[in-house]
């Protein structure tokens, strides 16, 4: 293992997927989770108003879809909860998510179904981020023995990253990060976006270091003065990397950085 030794930063950006944990994580867990978990999900949440508003944004977006399965308005009324009303409520439901999911369909109302459901499975215990080793390791020796700042730096939504981290196959890694910010600064390409960012955490850019698995936004941070450092884990992304993403600093893990 080679060593990439730098001067020791106040504070460190990453992102969750490719750098912290599998990239396919999202792929091969999260979004499965929904079409597998969607009938006990709803059972369990059916009288919450949060499911009676998602159900209902689902039936809005469904009659948009002139091919989409149509789902019928929810009745509110003594007969409404019994269970073969329920239970058809449930299935002309599934029908529309499936489709949705089948036809890469997006929708408000299917995204804001989807964190609901991930953040209940969290809750559950059903569903836990596999982080890799390494970054358990090392984050923890970063923030508490170097005392090191340490922030999450998404194209995804700030909460749900918060909820990722909190719940993995490491324990709360929320305990060791200082914040989360997301794409509401601006694009993680976007030189202004990290300006934002060092003015958020008052901190100086030769002061702060990124770790990212994207060269482009690798050099939006560069361009404004931040110390780059490319975590590429798959030789494949090694070998896709253009002349000006060879140039820059890169690890296969985590383990690889050492501070001065």
């Amino acid at each position: 293992m080679v060593q990439l030794r730098l001067k020791k930063p106040n504070a460190i950006l990453f992102d969750i997927t490719g750098t912290v944990a599998k990239t396919k994580f999202i792929d091969k867990l999260l979004v499965p989770y929904i079409p597998a978990n969607f009938h006990r999900y709803m059972h369990e949440n059916w009288n919450t108003k949060q499911v009676r508003m998602d159900l209902e944004q689902l039936r809005l977006e469904s009659e948009l879809d002139p091919n989409a399965p149509k789902m019928l308005p929810l009745i509110d009324d003594d007969n409404s909860n019994n269970n073969n009303n329920i239970d058809n409520d449930i299935d002309t439901a599934f029908d529309y998510v499936r489709y949705c999911l089948d036809n890469r369909k997006e929708n408000k109302a299917m995204t804001l179904l989807r964190f609901h459901m991930w953040f209940d499975g969290y809750a559950k215990n059903r569903l836990e981020t596999p982080v890799y080793s390494d970054v358990a390791i090392q984050i923890q020796k970063w923030r508490c023995d170097q005392d090191i700042k340490l922030y999450v730096f998404s194209n995804g939504w700030s909460e749900a990253t918060r909820r990722f981290m909190m719940k993995t196959n490491h324990g709360d890694l929320n305990l060791l990060i200082d914040g989360y910010f997301d794409t509401s600064l601006g694009q993680l390409n976007d030189p202004d976006t990290f300006r934002k960012m060092l003015q958020r955490i008052n901190e100086k850019p030769e002061n702060v270091m990124f770790l990212t698995k994207s060269p482009e936004e690798g050099r939006a941070a560069e361009s404004i003065g931040l110390t780059v450092v490319l975590v590429l884990t798959h030789r494949r992304n090694i070998e896709r990397l253009d002349d000006d993403g060879r140039r820059m600093a890169r690890v296969r893990s985590f383990n690889e950085l050492e501070f001065e």
